[in-house]
């Protein structure tokens, strides 16, 4: 199993005389949210466009080569000089995302709907002649480019590990001591600490860890004879969409040419709870029957029964990019298509927060050995990435290439190849150095774990009358992993394949009403929640410590519903 972690290493020193160097893996799904990561760079690059107008989805957005649809936009945009007319369309949407994931016990509601715009724009005749150039038209629009709605709930058990563990090696690893080194509020860490710890620096105030007189970071009130019981809720709202102001030509009914200025806006909302339950031997760690003991066999005078870990992550921002494209009809039933995107320039705003919260079991006083319930809150500051601290990175650049194919006019084929260099994310800009990684380091990464995506589309529309059309379409976009099985601090979304069905009717010589249906199903890599381990340098005789929460892997079925109303000036 491969990984790619991100490593601290830190010098602590053995008395006076003698310094041991460490080196710290520490993060995963719950504990890396700070900031933006390179999983979450190569998600946000991630687009289907399948999504647009009925009749492009309900093709599997086949449309490289194809015309005469606002899909064009998006998509290449010399399929605008294919248009004889204006045009008007709107195309509402309705999306539904469940989720399922490996290795755990799911809970109820694991799915998410959302009501969307796919598509709404306007397509303008701005010249017709009658020499070589016929006709020049000029088009506006939206279109949704990527789909941010899902959830997904699940709980394990038997974990060796507990979150508390992790959080112990955070602070070991950032340097933490109470009291040094400013990081001291009230006799415990504050906010003023990197924001990569402030997770643990949440579970310190909240009694979940601390630190002993040698400067040790441990799990304060879970016995070691806990049991632990696990699980994660994470909630995501927000899409991707595109502002499209392209200009299509016709030459000569041979040849189309077009361009786009994208305008990409980008929104996402996310939030992440994680908690965990503890028993011992069956009871609550306090009774006489069920004493929690520390790992010397020491009972606890304060046990830990729950903990509960919520975090909240906003990104706003927006794009810029050029589409140049080409369309070829070297015989009147087929058509070739050219198109390339260049990289998408984005500048995101970012906020992030967090909460924390645990029960115990306590005494009032020494002298007083009534057992009472205590709980624990924490709330860290706003963590604002924005102005000249927004996040700034280039998303991969795409080449596309289709054909088509007529068949009088009952029936046409049309095939997409799409290849998109996730190889070539570039960060631009950056708010601070998260776990200490710069942009070469980004660099590096995207280099050495990432590879060209490829991506193929298939539509068929057929008319068993004039007045009506059936289509249907399949899609695959491969993994942009060089290596699937490497894991990540957050999730990589991997393979998404999805089909389509879809139908429309003229409605008269102007308007039209069309119906789409796409079912996609994405896999992400696999994840951990947490980890926090420390290895001693080579030739050392101590052990390795080793906290890590079980892996896991997510998959995602969404059903997209679209319809299209177009009407002809």
């Amino acid at each position: 199993m491969k990984r790619i972690l991100w490593l601290l290493t830190l010098l602590l020193f053995a008395g006076s005389v003698s310094a041991q160097r460490y080196e710290y893996e520490v993060g995963g799904q719950v504990l890396s949210n700070d900031a933006l990561s390179t999983a979450d760079l190569a998600n946000l690059s991630r687009q289907q466009f399948n999504f647009g107008t009925a009749r492009s989805m309900a093709m599997a957005g086949a449309f490289t080569s194809l015309g005469a649809d606002q899909a064009s936009m998006a998509l290449n945009p010399a399929g605008l000089g294919m248009y004889q007319s204006g045009e008007f369309a709107l195309t509402p949407m309705v999306t539904i995302a469940q989720s399922e994931s490996a290795g755990s016990d799911p809970y109820q509601g694991n799915s998410r709907s959302r009501f969307g715009l796919g598509n709404l724009g306007a397509v303008f005749n701005l010249y017709e002649g009658s020499g070589k150039i016929l006709s020049v038209n000029a088009g506006i629009g939206y279109t949704r480019l990527a789909d941010y709605n899902y959830q997904s709930s699940f709980s394990y058990r038997g974990a060796d590990a507990s979150i508390a563990d992790a959080m112990a090696m955070m602070l070991e690893a950032g340097g933490a001591v109470v009291g040094y080194n400013g990081v001291e509020l009230d006799g415990r860490p504050n906010w003023a600490i990197d924001p990569l710890f402030w997770p643990a620096v949440a579970g310190y105030k909240t009694y979940l860890v601390d630190c002993n007189k040698q400067g040790v970071w441990y799990p304060a009130e879970i016995g070691a004879n806990a049991s632990i019981e696990g699980g994660q809720t994470l909630r995501s709202r927000g899409s991707a969409g595109e502002i499209s102001f392209s200009m299509g030509a016709n030459y000569d009914n041979k040849l189309y040419f077009g361009v786009t200025i994208g305008v990409q806006t980008l929104y996402q909302y996310k939030t992440l709870y994680y908690g965990e339950a503890y028993t011992y031997n069956g009871g609550n760690g306090y009774d006489s029957s069920t004493h929690a003991v520390d790992s010397e066999g020491r009972e606890l005078s304060s046990v830990m029964q729950a903990m509960g870990l919520r975090q909240a992550m906003r990104l706003d921002g927006a794009g810029v990019n050029f589409k140049l494209g080409v369309v070829y009809r070297p015989v009147e039933v087929l058509r070739l298509g050219l198109a390339f995107h260049t990289p998408t320039f984005y500048s995101l705003d970012r906020t992030y927060e967090l909460s924390c919260s645990t029960r115990s079991l306590g005494e009032t006083s020494p002298t007083d050995p009534t057992t009472h319930e205590y709980t624990s809150d924490a709330v860290s500051e706003l963590l604002e990435d924005s102005a000249q601290n927004a996040w700034e990175f280039c998303s991969p650049a795409r080449l596309m290439l289709g054909a088509s194919y007529t068949f009088g006019r009952v029936a046409l084929l049309s095939v997409d190849y799409e290849r998109s260099w996730f190889n070539g994310i570039r960060v631009k800009n950056q708010p601070y150095l998260p776990y200490g990684q710069g942009e070469e380091d980004f660099k590096q990464d995207f280099k050495h774990y990432f590879q060209g995506s490829n991506t193929l589309r298939v539509g068929l529309e057929v008319r068993p009358i004039p007045m009506v059309a059936l289509r249907a379409g399949y899609g695959v976009i491969g993994s942009a992993l060089k290596e699937k099985s490497t894991i990540f601090t957050q999730p990589v979304d991997t393979k998404t394949g999805y089909f389509t069905l879809g139908a429309g009717v003229q409605l008269g010589r102007s308007c039209a009403l069309d119906l789409a249906y796409c079912h996609a199903t994405t896999e992400q890599s696999e994840y951990m929640l947490f980890y926090g381990n420390c290895y001693p340098e080579k030739g050392s005789n101590e052990v390795a410590e080793i906290h890590e929460s079980p892996t896991f892997s997510t998959e995602y079925t969404r059903h997209n519903v679209a319809l299209t109303f177009s009407v002809k000036f």
